[in-house]
């Protein structure tokens, strides 16, 4: 597990590998903002109403925080899920400039083939019921931005950092 609101989460899931919970817990890891059962469910590639059965204990445990409307929304407590080193943050330590803008041509290739291949610019603007949608395959389009998001701002930091260098050495 990675770092945190970018992966996931810095705390160790103590939940059964493969279950709706590890699953649900490692996506509210890096979720922010509210989001409701049936978004979740979507997101995390399981049945909704093992999803919402699901978010019930979590807010009962305090890892989410349940706005009831019409429908609930559901918001990971930030207090379970602590911000540290973010993930660029991290990427920008452990990556060259060329091992990140490799990695995002990978994966600009793999958000553009999803583009065309649904017609839409994200996974939320998919008609759901065409055949060939699958949660699974809307998450791994989700996974595939966040991770192209992380490596910019990576990309940036090592910029800046390669600036800050030659800016350091003209003075000199």
């Amino acid at each position: 597990m990675g770092g945190t609101g970018e992966g996931a989460s810095p705390i160790e899931n103590p939940f059964v590998a493969g279950s709706t919970a590890e699953r649900l817990y490692e996506l509210l890891a890096r979720t922010d903002g509210e989001r409701t059962a049936a978004e979740l469910a979507t997101q995390a590639g399981r049945d909704r109403s093992a999803v919402r059965e699901t978010l019930e204990s979590f807010a009962a445990l305090g890892i989410v925080t349940e706005r009831t409307g019409s429908p609930s929304t559901y918001e990971r407590n930030d207090r379970r899920f602590p911000r540290t080193a973010d993930g660029a943050t991290v990427l920008a330590r452990e990556r060259s400039l060329e091992e990140l803008e490799a990695r995002m041509d990978v994966l600009v290739d793999r958000v553009w083939r999803y583009q065309c291949r649904y017609d839409a610019e994200t996974p939320l603007g998919v008609d759901c019921s065409a055949v060939d949608v699958t949660p699974a395959t809307l998450a791994d389009w989700e996974a595939a931005r966040a991770e192209l998001q992380r490596c910019e701002r990576a990309r940036r930091l090592r910029l800046r950092e390669v600036v800050s260098a030659v800016e350091s050495e003209e003075q000199v």
